[in-house]
Parts: structure tokens; sequence; C-alpha cells
């Protein structure tokens, strides 16, 4: 789009995936979305509210930002001081669906279900939904195919499964993102909203990088860090 720099185009192209994610939220829906700060949860705050998500509660270390503009959740909760899954007003008013863009949620939902302890979400029974783009570990060994087939395609199918069938009476309906449709329109519909000014660029504070040894560094060392306020971009030139 004409109103967006080639770096804030650049931030958008790789946020597909928050659309994806989005149109799957039903108008009036109550949602938590884990990893709130990074590029894909900033994005994906905006298209959820966009797509009529009535309540967004967004968790990450950067609290005070997830309340500000463009972003402006209803409410934010820093993980390394309050667990949203042991927070009483959740459990008395359980979410539609939770987000999660950090990983490792799922295991802590399991936990309570094991424990017959009250949920945050709702069971798919009821319509409860969980959404994830990430193994449970953002970082894994993989030597083989077996070990890349494990945390994209038997575990996640293993969920999928048994959440919709014997679990869906205490258990949400486990979807993992990366195995949904992705087409062109998805990207199409993303750089329509930017240029209608319904979705705002999200970039890191410290770039966009320049492209040079050090810059390309920089940016992979920020990357790695999986503590990022925005997309990490590096620009060809100014």
């Amino acid at each position: 789009p004409e109103n967006l720099s080639f770096e804030e185009g650049a931030t958008l192209a790789s946020v597909s995936p928050a659309t994806v994610l989005a149109e799957r939220i039903k108008e009036g829906e109550r949602v938590l979305i884990m990893g709130a700060g990074g590029g894909v949860g900033r994005h994906t705050c905006q298209v959820m509210r966009e797509q009529g998500a009535s309540y967004l509660v967004g968790c990450s270390l950067a609290k005070d930002r997830l309340m500000q503009e463009p972003l402006k959740y209803d409410e934010a909760i820093d993980y390394s001081v309050d667990d949203p899954f042991s927070i009483e007003k959740f459990k008395n008013d359980p979410f539609d669906v939770v987000v999660d863009l950090a990983g490792g949620s799922w295991l802590r939902l399991m936990e309570d279900y094991n424990s017959n302890v009250s949920s945050i979400v709702k069971p798919a029974s009821q319509g409860g939904r969980y959404l994830t783009l990430t193994p449970d570990e953002a970082i894994f060994k993989a030597e083989s195919l077996m070990e890349i087939l494990q945390p994209f395609l038997f575990i996640p199918l293993w969920r999928a499964i048994k959440s919709r069938l014997w679990g869906r009476r205490k258990m949400p309906k486990y979807s993992f993102a990366h195995s949904l449709e992705f087409e062109r329109t998805h990207l199409t519909r993303t750089m329509n909203m930017a240029q209608d000014g319904t979705l705002k660029a999200s970039m890191d504070s410290q770039g966009p990088f320049p492209f040079t040894t050090e810059g390309v560094r920089k940016a992979f060392r920020l990357q790695e860090t999986r503590h990022i306020k925005g997309k990490v971009v590096i620009a060809l030139k100014d």
C-alpha cells in the first residue's frame, strides 16, 4: 500500500498468520493471547478487534505497551508477576479462545485438566478453542525427519483428535494453525486492512537494522531473546 514504507510493508508481509487466526474468532468472543507483545501478537490483537472480539487480554512482559495504541488490549498481564491460568475471575468467566504464540500453554492447561482444577478456557463441548503457531518448545533439536515431524505433525494431530473426541467435555479444541489453510488472499486482506488504517504495522523500536554484518547480527541476537516488541526488520538500503 502507498501509505506504508517498505519496512512497514515487510512487517505485515509475515503477518498473514494473524489474519488466519483472527478469522477463526466469532463476534463477541473473549480471547486470551499469550505472547501478545511480539510481532504476530501485536497484529493479531488488531485484526481480532476488527473481527468482533468483545474482550481481549494480552499476556507479555511488556504489559504497559499492550494497553497503548494501536493495540489497546482490554487487559494486560505480566506473566512474570501473575499466572494467567490461576486468575480466579478468568476461571469464573472462562475465555472462548486461548491463542498461544509463545509455546507451552497447552501443557499448562493440561496440568489443570489432569488435576481437575477449573480452567480459564471453555471446553470444546461449549465452543472453547486453543490456537497456536508454535510447538511447546520454541528451540528444539531437529536432526532427522522424525524429529521435525513430531512437534509439527504427530503431537498436534494427537492433541487435535483427543480434544475433539473423548476430551471435548473438559479440554478446548486444539488447532495447530500452521496446518490451517494459507492462501494468497490472506496476504491481500492483510494489506487491505493496512491501507484503510484498520491495521497498523508494528516494528520493534530497535529497528530497522542496517544490512551490514553487524546490523544482521544484532537483528538475530534480538530475535534469539524471544522478547521482541514488534517485528524485526533489516533494511537493505536507506
